[in-house]
């Protein structure tokens, strides 16, 4: 996978606010698998890798 600058997404494509978007939400669900595997929460586990898997899928469809 080729890995671009956020400037580099800005001249390619006018979705560039949408890629940074999805990037935070990508981290933020990151941050909430950590706390919910610390905590042993399996359903909020379940659902926030849901939402990654979600997050992840979008974030293909608009790089390409």
């Amino acid at each position: 996978m080729m890995v671009m600058t956020y400037s580099q997404r800005l001249g390619r494509s006018g979705d560039a606010s949408d890629i940074l978007y999805l990037e935070q939400q990508i981290a933020v669900a990151k941050q909430v698998i950590k706390r919910a595997e610390a905590a042993g929460h399996k359903e909020a586990l379940e659902e926030a890798m849901n939402k990654l898997a979600e997050l992840e899928t979008e974030l293909d469809e608009l790089e390409n």
